[in-house]
């Protein structure tokens, strides 16, 4: 087994992925304010094997990034594995992420995310085959379980074969994001293995930050970062001015608009609407409508400067 790269137990928090938001510019900017490690968005192995453009679009890794952790869905060993050997030649990666905790039905339905916790040998086979295809470190996203509770079971399995790390919502599939995230069995699957565990789920300030690290496991913010890439600085007890916020959003627009450049400024604002929402949260409704319909970048801009830190946001 080889070790994973960067430590979940130094000060600080992990960025976790999400759909359409944790691309190359937001994953670095959040790096820059500290963040331990930032994976990107679940691919799914069969579309690079099929040689999807959006697919291998999807893991595109910025030249400033350090962690370069990309996450891979499957259902099917020997496909993610063989998906997971071309990642490593094309990419670059330091670490493949598994994911066996996706529950949105339209995953699971294809025995992928949450569905493989149900079959825990498939799972294991799926990390060692990843492991002997890539020679890199293997980290694995769970839920505590699929249906049933058995993220113990699961996570046993998994550091048997060869995972290096363990990241894991503390909701099962059923649940999706409903209810509270349950930290406890989060802390119960940290004590049954060796390997370092991160905990996911409701970790929505500094405060929460805290509480979660205080049970001996490492956390990571999801939707509690979007708006506030500073987060990962206030979690390391740095102060982040309301110019250094604003600052931080009208670079991170920039960045995204150099990234998805070949793609035309409209498309890349329409794209940056999911964080310019969030930034945007202390700002009027009327405000927020009228930027979510901007299409100049000169205007998000200017938007971003008189409303980012106000309230404190």
């Amino acid at each position: 087994m080889r070790e994973w790269p960067l430590s979940p137990n130094d000060d600080g928090a992990v960025l976790a992925p999400m759909a359409s938001l944790t691309d190359a510019p937001f994953r670095l900017v959040s790096e820059r304010f500290g963040a331990l490690w930032a994976v990107g968005e679940m691919v799914m192995a069969g579309s690079l094997l099929q040689e999807s453009v959006e697919g291998w679009r999807l893991l595109r890794l910025h030249p400033e990034e350090r962690s370069r952790v990309v996450q891979l869905a499957g259902a099917d060993p020997g496909e993610v594995a063989r998906a997971a050997a071309r990642v490593r030649e094309r990419v670059g990666p330091r670490a493949i992420d598994l994911n066996m905790g996706c529950p949105m039905p339209k995953v699971t339905a294809r025995g992928a995310g949450a569905a493989l916790m149900d079959d825990p040998a498939r799972a294991a086979r799926m990390v060692a085959g990843v492991r002997e295809a890539t020679g890199l470190p293997v980290s694995v996203k769970l839920r505590l379980g699929f249906s049933r509770a058995n993220a113990v079971e699961v996570a046993r399995a998994l550091e048997q074969a060869g995972a290096a790390l363990l990241r894991v919502h503390g909701r099962t599939a059923q649940q999706r994001y409903g209810g509270r995230a349950d930290w406890d069995a989060v802390r119960e699957v940290a004590r049954a293995v060796r390997i370092p565990v991160v905990g996911t789920g409701d970790v929505r300030s500094v405060e929460d930050y805290r509480a979660r690290r205080g049970l001996g496991v490492g956390a990571a913010v999801a939707r509690g970062a979007l708006g506030r890439p500073w987060f990962f600085a206030e979690v390391r007890r740095e102060r982040v001015d309301a110019a250094a916020r604003r600052a931080a959003a009208r670079e991170h627009l920039s960045l995204h608009l150099a990234w998805y450049a070949d793609r035309g400024e409209v498309w890349a604002l329409r794209a940056f609407r999911g964080h310019l929402k969030a930034y945007l949260s202390a700002a009027p409704a009327e405000v927020r409508a009228r930027a979510l319909a901007l299409e100049r970048a000169e205007e998000v801009a200017e938007v971003l400067g008189a409303w980012v830190g106000v309230g404190g946001t």
